[in-house]
């Protein structure tokens, strides 16, 4: 059975689009390489270091929602590993600009970029 098609929300666009911009950033901001490896070496080196980033900014959210994401079965907060970037994206999104309530995620959403909050939801999007 497949799930049923979700209708594209203006956040939703958004999200899709700011994550798009947030993995070609790299590719269109190298600069002074000298040749196709070494412009090659330094994508990957660079986007190591935003996937080591993005995890070591996730780890708050261990307290809460279980390490890398999977909160325990019994847990009433939901657990944030596999889920779809553009639904995680858009949810921390709603909590930043006060759409979404909650006891402590709107203060912590806020505390966040929203390009921090991309590479957030990339990494737990990862988490298979």
């Amino acid at each position: 059975m497949t799930a049923p098609r979700r209708r594209m929300t203006p956040a939703r666009g958004l999200a899709a689009w700011l994550a798009a911009m947030a993995c070609a950033a790299p590719a269109l901001a190298q600069t002074g390489t000298s040749g196709p490896a070494s412009e090659a070496r330094t994508t990957v080196e660079a986007q190591s270091a935003r996937m080591q980033q993005a995890r070591n900014q996730a780890a708050s959210c261990a307290v809460c929602h279980g390490p890398d994401g999977r909160a325990p079965a019994d847990s009433p907060v939901p657990g944030l590993a596999g889920r779809a970037q553009a639904d995680l994206v858009e949810m921390m999104l709603d909590y930043k600009n006060g759409k979404r309530t909650g006891t402590v995620m709107p203060q912590i959403a806020k505390g966040y970029s929203d390009t921090e909050i991309i590479a957030i939801a990339s990494w737990f999007a990862d988490q298979k």
